[in-house]
C-alpha cells in the first residue's frame, strides 16, 4: 500500500507542477540549438511508464502464492519441490521484496520527474542526478539481502518437511 500512496503523490504532484512548465526549453547545448517543446504527454510519458512497471509488478507479486516459479532466485527449485504450505514464509519474503523494488521503482520515476523539471527550468543542480546514480546500487544491496532472506526461508522449510518425513532423524 506504500507504493500505491507514494505513486500517488508523485502522479498528483506532476499533474499539479505540469501548469508552470514552460511551454518551450532551449537546452544549452549548443548555441542555435533546437528548442524542445514540453507537453503534457512529453512529462506524462515517464508516469506511465512507471504505472504499467507497478501494475505488472504487482499482478506479479499477487500471482506468488499461487505460481511462485514467476519468482527468479537461486533456490527455486528447492521451493517448488516442497508442498505448498512449506512455501507461505518464503513467498511473503519474496513479495516484500518485489515491494522494496517497486518501492524504488516510483523514487526513481519521481527523481526523473525532478530532473525534468529542472531541465525544463533551466536548472544545472547535479543533486537528482546523484540520487539516480545512487538508488540502484542500494536497490541492487536490498534485493541482494532479500534473496538471502527467501533461501533462509526455504531452507527452514526444507528442514521442517525433512523432519516431517523422517521424525527419527534429526
Amino acid at each position: 500500500m506504500t507504493v500505491w500512496i507514494a505513486l500517488l503523490a508523485v502522479v498528483t504532484t506532476s499533474i499539479v507542477a505540469l501548469q508552470w512548465l514552460p511551454s518551450e526549453l532551449s537546452p544549452p547545448r549548443a548555441a542555435g540549438a533546437r528548442t524542445v517543446h514540453y507537453t503534457p504527454l512529453s512529462w506524462a510519458t515517464p508516469l506511465a511508464i512507471g504505472v504499467a512497471v507497478l501494475l505488472f509488478t504487482d499482478w506479479l507479486s499477487s500471482q506468488l502464492p499461487k505460481r511462485p516459479q514467476l519468482f527468479n532466485f537461486p533456490g527455486k527449485e528447492q521451493l517448488l519441490a516442497l508442498p505448498a504450505e512449506l512455501r507461505v514464509e518464503a513467498i511473503r519474503r519474496m513479495q516484500q521484496c518485489m515491494d522494496l523494488v517497486n518501492l524504488q521503482l516510483v523514487a526513481t520515476f519521481a527523481i526523473v520527474q525532478w530532473l525534468q523539471w529542472q531541465r525544463a527550468h533551466g536548472a544545472s543542480d547535479n543533486t537528482a542526478t546523484i540520487l539516480l546514480m545512487v538508488t540502484s546500487p542500494v536497490t541492487l544491496i536490498v534485493v541482494g539481502v532479500y534473496l538471502q532472506r527467501i533461501q533462509s526461508a526455504v531452507d527452514d522449510a526444507q528442514r521442517s518437511y525433512e523432519s516431517r518425513r523422517n521424525p527419527l532423524r534429526g
